[in-house]
Protein backbone atom coordinates (compact mmCIF):
# COMPACT_ATOMS: atom_id res chain seq x y z
CA UNK A 1 0.00 0.00 0.00
CA UNK A 2 1.61 3.56 -1.02
CA UNK A 3 2.56 5.87 1.77
CA UNK A 4 1.94 9.68 1.35
CA UNK A 5 3.14 12.39 4.05
CA UNK A 6 2.69 15.92 3.24
CA UNK A 7 5.21 17.84 4.62
CA UNK A 8 5.16 22.14 3.75
CA UNK A 9 4.35 22.08 0.44
CA UNK A 10 6.08 18.79 -0.91
CA UNK A 11 4.86 14.89 -0.67
CA UNK A 12 6.92 12.24 0.00
CA UNK A 13 5.93 9.26 -1.24
CA UNK A 14 7.02 5.69 0.06
CA UNK A 15 9.49 3.77 -2.48
CA UNK A 16 6.78 1.20 -3.09
CA UNK A 17 4.56 3.62 -4.74
CA UNK A 18 4.43 3.93 -8.54
CA UNK A 19 5.21 7.31 -9.43
CA UNK A 20 3.14 8.30 -12.88
CA UNK A 21 3.86 10.68 -15.26
CA UNK A 22 1.68 13.22 -16.75
CA UNK A 23 0.36 11.59 -19.36
CA UNK A 24 -0.90 8.67 -17.36
CA UNK A 25 1.38 6.16 -18.22
CA UNK A 26 4.30 4.04 -16.73
CA UNK A 27 7.73 3.84 -17.49
CA UNK A 28 10.39 1.17 -17.22
CA UNK A 29 11.76 3.18 -14.30
CA UNK A 30 8.24 2.64 -12.77
CA UNK A 31 7.83 -0.63 -13.32
CA UNK A 32 11.00 -1.28 -11.14
CA UNK A 33 10.01 -0.15 -8.11
CA UNK A 34 7.69 -3.14 -8.06
CA UNK A 35 9.24 -6.73 -7.23
CA UNK A 36 9.01 -9.03 -10.70
CA UNK A 37 5.70 -10.97 -10.18
CA UNK A 38 6.11 -14.75 -10.92
CA UNK A 39 4.59 -15.74 -14.50
CA UNK A 40 3.72 -18.86 -16.32
CA UNK A 41 4.91 -19.63 -19.57
CA UNK A 42 3.82 -19.63 -22.93
CA UNK A 43 3.33 -23.53 -23.47
CA UNK A 44 4.26 -26.08 -20.89
CA UNK A 45 5.09 -29.48 -21.21
CA UNK A 46 3.39 -32.35 -19.37
CA UNK A 47 3.80 -36.12 -19.53
CA UNK A 48 5.22 -36.10 -22.76
CA UNK A 49 2.26 -33.80 -24.33
CA UNK A 50 2.48 -29.75 -24.69
CA UNK A 51 -0.33 -27.82 -22.70
CA UNK A 52 -1.03 -24.29 -24.72
CA UNK A 53 -1.08 -21.39 -22.25
CA UNK A 54 -1.21 -18.79 -24.74
CA UNK A 55 -5.25 -20.29 -24.65
CA UNK A 56 -6.62 -17.76 -22.57
CA UNK A 57 -9.20 -19.26 -21.19
CA UNK A 58 -6.53 -22.60 -19.95
CA UNK A 59 -3.99 -19.97 -18.83
CA UNK A 60 -6.63 -18.24 -16.45
CA UNK A 61 -7.86 -22.01 -15.17
CA UNK A 62 -3.94 -22.94 -14.76
CA UNK A 63 -2.88 -19.23 -13.38
CA UNK A 64 -5.57 -19.35 -10.15
CA UNK A 65 -3.90 -22.70 -9.45
CA UNK A 66 -0.74 -21.46 -9.58
CA UNK A 67 -0.77 -18.00 -7.85
CA UNK A 68 -3.17 -20.14 -5.08
CA UNK A 69 -0.15 -22.20 -4.07
CA UNK A 70 2.36 -19.61 -4.26
CA UNK A 71 -0.13 -17.58 -1.59
CA UNK A 72 -0.53 -20.97 0.69
CA UNK A 73 0.64 -20.88 4.15
CA UNK A 74 2.24 -24.05 3.64
CA UNK A 75 3.68 -24.44 0.18
CA UNK A 76 7.40 -24.12 1.60
CA UNK A 77 6.34 -26.80 3.81
CA UNK A 78 5.07 -29.08 0.73
CA UNK A 79 7.85 -27.84 -1.39
CA UNK A 80 9.97 -29.39 1.53
CA UNK A 81 8.12 -32.66 1.54
CA UNK A 82 9.03 -32.99 -1.83
CA UNK A 83 12.23 -33.84 -1.07
CA UNK A 84 11.36 -37.11 0.78
CA UNK A 85 8.50 -38.23 -0.77
CA UNK A 86 9.56 -37.43 -5.00
CA UNK A 87 12.90 -39.70 -5.13
CA UNK A 88 11.14 -42.86 -4.92
CA UNK A 89 8.03 -42.15 -6.68
CA UNK A 90 10.41 -41.17 -9.17
CA UNK A 91 12.38 -44.18 -9.30
CA UNK A 92 9.51 -46.57 -9.07
CA UNK A 93 7.78 -44.44 -12.26
CA UNK A 94 10.77 -45.01 -14.29
CA UNK A 95 11.19 -48.08 -13.75
CA UNK A 96 7.95 -48.68 -15.22
CA UNK A 97 8.39 -46.70 -17.82
CA UNK A 98 5.45 -43.91 -17.10
CA UNK A 99 5.92 -40.40 -17.01
CA UNK A 100 8.11 -38.73 -14.18
CA UNK A 101 5.24 -35.74 -13.62
CA UNK A 102 2.83 -37.78 -12.67
CA UNK A 103 4.31 -37.34 -8.96
CA UNK A 104 3.06 -34.11 -8.43
CA UNK A 105 -0.29 -35.97 -8.63
CA UNK A 106 1.19 -36.27 -4.80
CA UNK A 107 0.89 -32.57 -4.39
CA UNK A 108 -2.15 -31.98 -5.23
CA UNK A 109 -3.93 -35.34 -3.93
CA UNK A 110 -2.11 -34.89 -0.19
CA UNK A 111 0.50 -32.55 -0.45
CA UNK A 112 3.00 -35.59 0.12
CA UNK A 113 1.60 -36.68 3.43
CA UNK A 114 1.37 -40.57 3.83
CA UNK A 115 -1.19 -40.09 6.79
CA UNK A 116 -3.71 -37.82 4.62
CA UNK A 117 -7.15 -38.88 4.68
CA UNK A 118 -10.16 -36.68 3.02
CA UNK A 119 -13.83 -35.91 3.60
CA UNK A 120 -14.18 -38.67 1.22
CA UNK A 121 -12.40 -41.29 3.06
CA UNK A 122 -9.62 -41.02 0.66
CA UNK A 123 -6.61 -42.14 2.10
CA UNK A 124 -2.89 -42.12 1.90
CA UNK A 125 -0.61 -40.13 -0.41
CA UNK A 126 -2.16 -41.01 -3.27
CA UNK A 127 -5.77 -40.36 -2.07
CA UNK A 128 -7.37 -44.01 -2.73
CA UNK A 129 -10.49 -44.80 -1.51
CA UNK A 130 -11.09 -48.36 0.01
CA UNK A 131 -12.75 -50.07 -3.02
CA UNK A 132 -10.07 -48.59 -5.41
CA UNK A 133 -7.23 -49.37 -3.24
CA UNK A 134 -8.26 -53.51 -2.75
CA UNK A 135 -9.56 -53.36 -6.66
CA UNK A 136 -4.90 -52.84 -6.70
CA UNK A 137 -3.96 -55.17 -4.12
CA UNK A 138 -3.35 -53.35 -1.06
CA UNK A 139 -4.40 -54.56 2.36
CA UNK A 140 -7.23 -52.63 4.50
CA UNK A 141 -7.95 -54.13 7.45
CA UNK A 142 -8.08 -53.34 10.84
CA UNK A 143 -4.10 -53.45 11.50
CA UNK A 144 -3.00 -52.21 8.65
CA UNK A 145 -3.77 -49.71 5.56
CA UNK A 146 -2.00 -49.82 2.76
CA UNK A 147 -2.71 -47.23 1.41
CA UNK A 148 -0.19 -44.87 3.36
CA UNK A 149 2.55 -47.27 1.88
CA UNK A 150 4.25 -44.70 0.00
CA UNK A 151 5.98 -47.61 -2.10
CA UNK A 152 2.77 -50.45 -2.17
CA UNK A 153 0.27 -47.19 -2.57
CA UNK A 154 2.69 -46.06 -5.35
CA UNK A 155 2.73 -49.59 -6.99
CA UNK A 156 -1.34 -49.24 -7.20
CA UNK A 157 -1.45 -45.88 -8.58
CA UNK A 158 1.15 -46.72 -11.28
CA UNK A 159 -1.64 -49.83 -12.09
CA UNK A 160 -4.47 -47.62 -11.71
CA UNK A 161 -2.99 -45.09 -14.14
CA UNK A 162 -1.66 -47.14 -16.86
CA UNK A 163 -4.75 -48.44 -17.24
CA UNK A 164 -6.47 -45.52 -17.78
CA UNK A 165 -4.21 -43.82 -20.15
CA UNK A 166 -3.49 -46.96 -22.09
CA UNK A 167 -7.20 -48.75 -21.80
CA UNK A 168 -9.67 -46.16 -21.67
CA UNK A 169 -8.28 -42.22 -22.47
CA UNK A 170 -6.15 -40.64 -25.17
CA UNK A 171 -4.71 -38.07 -23.24
CA UNK A 172 -3.28 -37.43 -20.04
CA UNK A 173 -5.57 -34.87 -19.07
CA UNK A 174 -8.27 -36.97 -19.74
CA UNK A 175 -6.73 -40.00 -17.91
CA UNK A 176 -6.16 -37.68 -14.96
CA UNK A 177 -9.52 -36.18 -15.20
CA UNK A 178 -10.90 -39.96 -14.88
CA UNK A 179 -8.32 -40.81 -11.83
CA UNK A 180 -9.87 -37.76 -9.80
CA UNK A 181 -13.27 -38.18 -10.26
CA UNK A 182 -13.76 -41.64 -12.37
CA UNK A 183 -14.22 -43.20 -15.64
CA UNK A 184 -17.39 -43.13 -15.71
CA UNK A 185 -18.04 -39.51 -15.12
CA UNK A 186 -15.57 -38.45 -17.99
CA UNK A 187 -16.34 -40.93 -20.42
CA UNK A 188 -20.37 -39.37 -19.72
CA UNK A 189 -19.06 -36.11 -20.03
CA UNK A 190 -17.57 -36.61 -23.54
CA UNK A 191 -20.51 -38.60 -24.81
CA UNK A 192 -22.83 -35.86 -23.86
CA UNK A 193 -20.41 -33.28 -24.96
CA UNK A 194 -19.07 -34.26 -27.71
CA UNK A 195 -15.59 -33.82 -27.28
CA UNK A 196 -12.56 -35.45 -26.82
CA UNK A 197 -10.59 -32.46 -25.15
CA UNK A 198 -10.16 -32.15 -21.58
CA UNK A 199 -9.91 -28.33 -21.47
CA UNK A 200 -13.29 -28.67 -24.03
CA UNK A 201 -15.59 -30.67 -21.00
CA UNK A 202 -17.50 -28.67 -18.40
CA UNK A 203 -17.32 -31.31 -15.62
CA UNK A 204 -17.75 -31.14 -11.65
CA UNK A 205 -16.03 -27.75 -9.96
CA UNK A 206 -12.84 -30.21 -8.79
CA UNK A 207 -12.54 -32.09 -12.10
CA UNK A 208 -12.28 -28.85 -14.06
CA UNK A 209 -9.39 -27.80 -11.69
CA UNK A 210 -7.62 -30.97 -11.15
CA UNK A 211 -5.47 -31.37 -13.77
CA UNK A 212 -4.80 -27.18 -14.21
CA UNK A 213 -3.48 -27.80 -10.37
CA UNK A 214 -0.97 -30.46 -11.51
CA UNK A 215 0.29 -28.01 -13.86
CA UNK A 216 0.75 -25.40 -11.36
CA UNK A 217 2.19 -28.06 -8.91
CA UNK A 218 4.86 -28.83 -11.74
CA UNK A 219 5.85 -25.64 -12.53
CA UNK A 220 6.34 -24.45 -8.96
CA UNK A 221 7.22 -27.65 -6.87
CA UNK A 222 9.91 -28.61 -9.77
CA UNK A 223 11.75 -25.36 -8.97
CA UNK A 224 11.98 -24.69 -5.31
CA UNK A 225 14.90 -22.23 -5.55
CA UNK A 226 12.97 -19.70 -7.85
CA UNK A 227 9.37 -19.88 -6.11
CA UNK A 228 10.32 -20.11 -2.44
CA UNK A 229 14.11 -19.41 -2.31
CA UNK A 230 15.04 -22.83 -1.25
CA UNK A 231 18.25 -24.66 -1.75
CA UNK A 232 18.35 -28.47 -2.99
CA UNK A 233 19.46 -29.09 0.59
CA UNK A 234 16.77 -27.54 2.52
CA UNK A 235 14.37 -30.31 1.03
CA UNK A 236 13.80 -32.52 3.90
CA UNK A 237 15.67 -35.92 3.27
CA UNK A 238 14.09 -39.68 2.45
CA UNK A 239 14.25 -41.17 5.86
CA UNK A 240 16.70 -44.29 5.52
CA UNK A 241 15.61 -48.09 6.17
CA UNK A 242 15.77 -51.26 6.42
CA UNK A 243 13.57 -54.13 6.09
CA UNK A 244 13.01 -56.56 9.25
CA UNK A 245 11.07 -59.89 9.73
CA UNK A 246 9.12 -59.69 12.99
CA UNK A 247 7.41 -63.17 14.28
CA UNK A 248 4.62 -62.52 16.62
CA UNK A 249 4.00 -65.98 18.50
CA UNK A 250 1.32 -64.69 20.98
CA UNK A 251 -2.01 -63.29 20.69
CA UNK A 252 -0.28 -59.52 19.97
CA UNK A 253 2.63 -57.54 20.63
CA UNK A 254 3.12 -53.53 21.28
CA UNK A 255 4.97 -51.58 18.53
CA UNK A 256 7.20 -50.75 21.18
CA UNK A 257 8.40 -53.84 22.62
CA UNK A 258 9.39 -54.81 19.00
CA UNK A 259 11.05 -51.40 18.97
CA UNK A 260 13.46 -52.36 21.62
CA UNK A 261 14.44 -55.82 20.60
CA UNK A 262 15.41 -53.77 17.43
CA UNK A 263 17.08 -51.34 19.42
CA UNK A 264 15.21 -48.49 18.13
CA UNK A 265 12.26 -46.53 19.62
CA UNK A 266 8.46 -46.05 19.06
CA UNK A 267 8.68 -43.37 16.88
CA UNK A 268 10.74 -44.47 14.69
CA UNK A 269 8.51 -47.28 14.19
CA UNK A 270 5.67 -45.10 13.55
CA UNK A 271 7.34 -42.84 11.01
CA UNK A 272 8.60 -45.57 8.81
CA UNK A 273 5.60 -47.60 8.90
CA UNK A 274 2.83 -45.25 8.49
CA UNK A 275 0.58 -48.07 7.26
CA UNK A 276 0.45 -49.85 10.61
CA UNK A 277 -2.94 -48.43 12.70
CA UNK A 278 -2.56 -49.96 16.05
CA UNK A 279 -0.35 -49.70 18.55
CA UNK A 280 0.68 -53.70 18.45
CA UNK A 281 0.65 -56.49 16.08
CA UNK A 282 -0.97 -59.30 16.08
CA UNK A 283 0.18 -63.18 16.23
CA UNK A 284 1.65 -63.98 12.76
CA UNK A 285 4.63 -62.70 10.46
CA UNK A 286 5.19 -58.98 9.41
CA UNK A 287 7.77 -56.64 7.72
CA UNK A 288 8.42 -53.82 8.76
CA UNK A 289 10.85 -51.02 8.40
CA UNK A 290 13.19 -49.81 11.04
CA UNK A 291 16.30 -47.57 11.16
CA UNK A 292 19.37 -48.62 9.34
CA UNK A 293 22.11 -50.43 11.19
CA UNK A 294 19.56 -51.35 14.33
CA UNK A 295 20.41 -55.34 14.89
CA UNK A 296 17.94 -57.33 16.19
CA UNK A 297 18.27 -58.27 19.78
CA UNK A 298 16.08 -61.58 19.36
Amino acid sequence: MALFLAVGSFVLVDSFAPVQSNNNTYSEEDYALYPSVPRLPETMPFAGEQVDLSDNFIRERVEREFYDFLGASDSIIVAKRTGRCFPPVETMLAEAGMPDDLKYILVVESKCRENAVSSANAVGPWQFIRSTGRNYSLTINRWKDERRDLHLATQAAIKFLRTLREQQFDSWPLALAAYNTGGTRVRNAMNAQKSQDYWNLYLSNETMRYVPRILAAKELFSKPGKYFGLHMNDLWKPRPFEQVTVQVNTKQKSLSAIAEDHGTHLRFVKQLNPELRKAYLPRGTHKIRIPPSQHSKI
